[in-house]
């Protein structure tokens, strides 16, 4: 079964989706703003998608706590669109693939070797910090997943060609990225 909102709860935000292009799109009840939603790309030409899928995939990401099954649906991100939400989508991809257990820590040490390539890494890019809620989402994920441990370099930005946080990723046990644009010395490829 998908990861689902439970409709019957209240997000901490209001029924609100932040579309690929960055819009953020609010409703006064899930209904609407699926219609707000569908209405937004319609006069836009954006393809419809699977708009029930993204809304839950947006919100799981988010408050993981207010959603239920285990087979998280990622949100999809533009190829176009900022890192900010290319690191919203790999954050909630990231925490299904740990709650199902694909995923698994590497050590503190492998860590810092990472880090330290990172930290003098020219792809890094900042989040906006327009986006108070996803600011705060990365935060929790990371406290999620590192739990009292914490980042092992905490002045690190995100990768901006692949879109991940690098204080997280530098801990994760991730899988050689096919991205051909990434540093020679890039400990991802």
């Amino acid at each position: 079964m998908a990861l689902r909102m439970n409709p019957n709860l209240y997000p901490p935000d209001g029924y609100s989706f932040q579309d690929a292009d960055g819009v953020l799109h609010r409703g006064e009840s899930w209904r609407h703003l699926r219609m707000v939603v569908t209405a937004y790309r319609t006069r836009n030409r954006k393809p419809a998608g699977d708009l029930d899928a993204e809304i839950n995939a947006y919100h799981c990401a988010k408050y993981a706590g207010l959603c239920y099954g285990n087979n998280p649906v990622p949100h999809p991100v533009a190829s176009g669109s900022s890192v900010t939400a290319k690191v919203a989508n790999w954050i909630g991809t990231i925490l299904g693939e740990f709650r199902r257990g694909l995923l698994r820590l590497v050590s503190r040490e492998e860590a810092k070797r990472r880090a330290a390539i990172c930290a003098v890494c020219p792809a890094q890019s900042s989040l906006s910090t327009v986006c108070s809620s996803c600011i705060a989402s990365v935060e929790s994920a990371r406290r999620a997943l590192l739990g009292d441990a914490g980042p092992v370099h905490q002045s690190l930005y995100p990768c901006g060609l692949l879109g991940e946080d690098c204080q997280l990723s530098v801990h994760l046990a991730l899988k050689p990225s096919v991205e051909k644009s990434l540093p020679a010395n890039c400990w991802r490829k």
